[in-house]
């Protein structure tokens, strides 16, 4: 784990807060208003933990911006009686709420668990951007075999076998020889798409 950012109302919350959350042998990085966690750079940490309310604000407008800036696992803290209003709040942030009072193990719990849903985001999103590649490079192929049967008279099925053959034979992808040939019959380079 890269680190936990917590943001409480003052200090004495947080050095609470983070003698809790020893066990976890990482950075932890304490902050007492929503300015300052505003001001630091999210992406270094895997857990943010916010005890509302924070000394300028309550928090959840802080939970909605961390959000956007990053990926981290947001568990926020709130009165018992208002975590349910709370949660549904900020049900579009995906972030955790706990009730107070709550104690260690819970809060423990909830980190670990913010974790796995950290690393389990991760590998969707890299999934994600694989597939959305693979996507853009199938496009590609098939733009190039459009120009290949419109301009050489080819079949489909030739066209492919072209391309695959000059990808094997020049040891480049296929979309690569795709974008050669797009620039070919085409006269513009077609890497943006």
């Amino acid at each position: 784990m890269k680190g936990i950012l917590i943001a409480a109302k003052n200090q004495q919350v947080c050095d609470s807060l983070s003698e809790l959350l020893v066990e976890f042998e990482c950075r932890i990085v304490t902050l007492t208003d929503g300015i300052m966690a505003r001001a630091v750079d999210a992406k270094m940490f895997d857990v943010i933990i916010v005890s509302t309310p924070l000394s300028d604000e309550f928090g959840l407008d802080l939970v909605a911006d961390l959000k956007d800036k990053t990926d981290a696992s947001i568990i926020v803290l709130a009165k018992g009686e208002i975590a349910d209003e709370v949660q549904k709040k900020l049900k579009f942030t995906g972030a955790f709420v706990i009730g107070r009072p709550f104690n260690k193990s819970a809060l423990s719990q909830a980190i670990r668990f913010a974790s796995v849903a950290k690393e389990n985001m991760s590998k969707l999103n890299a999934e994600k951007e694989e597939l959305s590649q693979q996507l853009k490079d199938l496009k590609t192929v098939n733009r190039a075999k459009a120009c290949l049967i419109q301009y050489l008279r080819l079949t489909e099925e030739q066209a492919h076998r072209y391309i695959q053959k000059q990808a094997m034979d020049l040891r480049k992808t296929q979309r690569e020889i795709a974008e050669d040939i797009l620039k070919t019959y085409v006269n513009q380079p077609n890497s943006n798409e």
